[in-house]
């Protein structure tokens, strides 16, 4: 088949466009194109013209993201979406309630508001005509005609991160993902510590008070805590040099979003520390689920390597570098 992959913003429209973003975060994007190429797929991945016809493709995906951010492609993908009622809805961050609730558009006056509409890079084709289209093909996000494509991990329940969505397909993206590789560190020689790599707000720190974390805590990623912020293949060492990394969870625990961090942490033999409904979804032991920062502080290093071997054994066990399964997992979503 023909497929488009095309979106609201650069990183969705644009391949590889994480190379030249700061952190270098490898997005699903990447192995979405690489396993339909390796299923014999023509994927082309960029931003469509508005008034452009879309016939030529068999299928067609577009990625959506929160009006409220720095996005220059809303219009397009509403067109993408006006043009192709068949079209799959993808999202590319967990936050997929706020996502949707960000596309309630209720007038053409309300979708080109000065803060999108000046964004925008690319405004060819956007009469009123086809600014009515638009409006029908983004309001189509919400009225339940869709299909939602969720990355995720098998065995959770993608529902829970927006009730709007009634047709969900997921896919796991891990078997043709770029992993990372991370420094090889000896047991003996990890640090008795915790990293943080997620937002601290209200959410976040009531999780992590109940975490009674017992190690220094290392925390990244906050420009306006004066945190540090660094690259993918940097904060995978991270994980290798220390014993603990604390995911926190938030309302769609047990939901199985994609992320890579079970897997970098796995493979850096160390430990992830996360929310039990959520961790039940990885590793399917309720001893793992239950682990708190907390129980870690006065084990032997024998005992914590005990338990970051049997995390990565069965993370992989119950959720495999298979590239069959997810063949078959985007198969059957493009049916």
């Amino acid at each position: 088949m023909r497929i488009l992959i095309t979106g609201m913003n650069k990183l969705q429209c644009t391949e590889n466009f994480y190379l030249r973003q700061q952190l270098k975060v490898v997005p699903s994007h990447l192995s979405l194109i690489a396993c339909l190429r390796d299923a014999g797929h023509e994927v082309e991945q960029r931003m469509v013209t508005i008034g452009e016809s879309l016939d030529r493709y068999d299928r067609v995906i577009v990625f959506i993201h929160n009006a409220g951010g720095f996005i220059n492609a809303v219009y397009n993908a509403g067109w993408a979406l006006y043009q192709r009622p068949d079209a799959l809805v993808a999202v590319d961050d967990w936050q997929v309630e706020s996502i949707c609730n960000s596309l309630l558009f209720t007038s053409e006056e309300e979708m080109t508001r000065p803060h999108l509409y000046n964004q925008h890079t690319d405004l060819a084709g956007l009469n009123p005509t086809n600014q009515r289209f638009i409006l029908r093909g983004i309001q189509t996000v919400r009225d339940g005609s869709r299909r939602f494509l969720i990355s995720a991990f098998r065995g959770g329940k993608p529902e829970l991160m927006w009730k709007g969505m009634r047709d969900i397909v997921t896919y796991n993206p891990n078997p043709y993902h770029l992993h990372r590789k991370t420094v090889e560190v000896k047991p003996e020689e990890k640090d008795r510590r915790f990293n943080f790599a997620s937002l601290v707000q209200g959410q976040t720190a009531r999780w992590l008070k109940k975490q009674q974390i017992p190690w220094p805590v290392d925390y990244f990623g906050s420009k306006r805590e004066a945190q540090d912020r660094v690259t993918e293949d940097v904060m995978v060492a991270v994980f290798a040099h220390q014993w603990g990394c604390l995911m926190p969870g938030y309302y769609h625990a047990g939901s199985g979003w994609w992320r890579s961090r079970p897997t970098q942490v796995a493979d850096a033999g160390s430990i992830l520390i996360g929310e039990p409904s959520e961790m039940r979804v990885y590793y399917g032991r309720e001893d793992l689920a239950e682990l708190r920062a907390g129980d870690l502080a006065e084990l032997s290093v024998q005992e914590l390597t005990t338990i970051a071997e049997a995390q990565r054994e069965c993370l992989y066990r119950l959720h495999p570098l298979d590239r069959a399964q997810q063949q078959q997992e985007l198969r059957e979503a493009l049916q």
